[in-house]
Order: structure tokens, then C-alpha cells, then sequence
């Protein structure tokens, strides 16, 4: 626990932890210290370590993000954990994402992108790059392009994220432009998966459950 309350002393405070510290206690939000602020945290039995990891793992996820957009210039990221009994789509980072896109695709049912004969959506299994949102004709973008479109978006990239074959979620690439995405981007976003597959295949099934548990508090 003392490490993982360490590791928290390289993270800087962006919107989106600020609004993670704020749920937990409205005191928090004016918080600059993570690493003082978990451990009173844990120490009067406020959160557990269930919740701990949870909330390292989230922020470590937002900052992959962050790190994404700032390499794929105009681009914006999102992670998402798959749950596969459900079949519902849990936001575990998303930093720049817009409000409404945000509560739109938060627990969200994707029965409807499952194609016929298959057991999950094709974004689990495969990268799907759409160039057009607004011409395109492929089953998930039709379930979401009026939902995107609202939002700004006009092109997008999605890779699964996997380890030792279990299945964790999927990245995607959103773009407010027109874009054909370069084979140098999609290599580049697939190359650093691996700096959360590990990690968020440990801890996928705690994080989505705490997670479901946040919605309906």
C-alpha cells in the first residue's frame, strides 16, 4: 500500500483526477498532495485498497491519454473496459472527451455492435479505422453516428487492448477533422498499448465494479 501511495507523488492534478478526488469528499478538490490525500484516505477507512488501485489505475489511464494526444497532435483519446457478461462499455480514461459523449458511451449496451455469429463487438477483437463518420456505412458507426456527429466527431481509430488473451477493452482515436489515419499513428497507438494491458487486465474487474457501483450512488 506504501508504494502504491508513493507512486501517486508523480502524478499532477488535471480536470478529470480533481473530479475523481471531489467524489470521494468534497474536501479533496482543494487537494494538491495525492499522495497525502490517499493515505488519510485509507488510513480512516474511507476507501480500501480495491479503491486505491482503482483510482491509481484511472489516473495512470489519463495520463496515457494525455501522453497519446500529445504525440498524435489534434487527436483525442479514450480507454475503455469491456464487460463482457453485460456487454457494456465502462469509460476508464478520457480527459478531453466531451461532456455528452462522456454519459453517452459511460455503461453503455453494445449488443448492437455485435455482428451476427460473433460473441463480441468487432472494435474487442479488431482495429476498425473510419476516415468519413458522416458516409460511412460499417454497423458501429451507424449505431453511433448521430451521436458523434453531435459531438464533433468526423473520423475515428479503434484498437482492442488484450493480454495473455483475456480481454481488457479497446483505445480509440477520436478527430474533430476529416482524417485518414496514417499507418505511422496507428502503429504508434498500438505500440504503447502495452504500457496498460498488463495492469488493466489485472484490475479491470474491480475498476468496472467500482465503477457501475459510482454510477448509481
Amino acid at each position: 500500500m506504501k508504494d502504491i501511495i508513493n507512486s501517486l507523488k508523480h502524478f499532477k492534478l488535471t480536470k478529470e483526477i480533481r473530479t475523481i478526488l471531489t467524489q470521494l469528499h468534497p474536501v479533496n478538490a482543494r487537494q494538491s498532495d495525492l499522495s497525502n490525500v490517499f493515505e488519510k484516505l485509507y488510513h480512516a477507512d474511507l476507501i480500501g485498497m480495491q479503491e486505491l488501485l482503482s483510482i491509481e489505475t484511472r489516473m495512470s489511464l489519463s495520463h496515457y491519454c494525455m501522453a497519446m494526444e500529445e504525440k498524435l497532435n489534434g487527436l483525442l483519446c479514450v480507454v475503455y473496459l469491456y464487460e463482457e457478461d453485460e456487454k457494456r462499455l465502462w469509460i476508464g480514461a478520457g480527459p478531453s472527451i466531451p461532456d455528452g459523449y462522456k454519459e453517452y458511451s459511460h455503461g453503455l449496451n453494445v449488443n448492437m455492435d455485435i455482428p451476427g455469429g460473433a460473441k463480441d463487438p468487432i472494435y474487442i477483437k479488431n482495429t476498425l479505422i473510419v476516415s468519413n463518420v458522416e458516409r460511412a456505412q460499417d454497423i458501429v458507426t451507424l449505431n453511433h453516428k448521430k451521436k458523434m456527429m453531435v459531438d464533433g466527431f468526423k473520423s475515428y481509430c479503434c484498437s482492442p487492448l488484450e493480454y495473455q488473451g483475456k480481454l481488457i477493452g479497446h483505445t480509440v482515436l477520436f478527430s474533430e477533422q476529416l482524417r485518414d489515419f496514417s499507418d505511422y499513428e496507428i502503429n504508434m497507438f498500438q505500440d504503447h498499448r502495452n504500457q496498460i494491458e498488463k495492469k488493466l487486465s489485472q484490475i479491470k474487474d474491480d475498476m468496472i465494479f467500482i465503477l457501475k457501483k459510482q454510477q448509481t450512488s
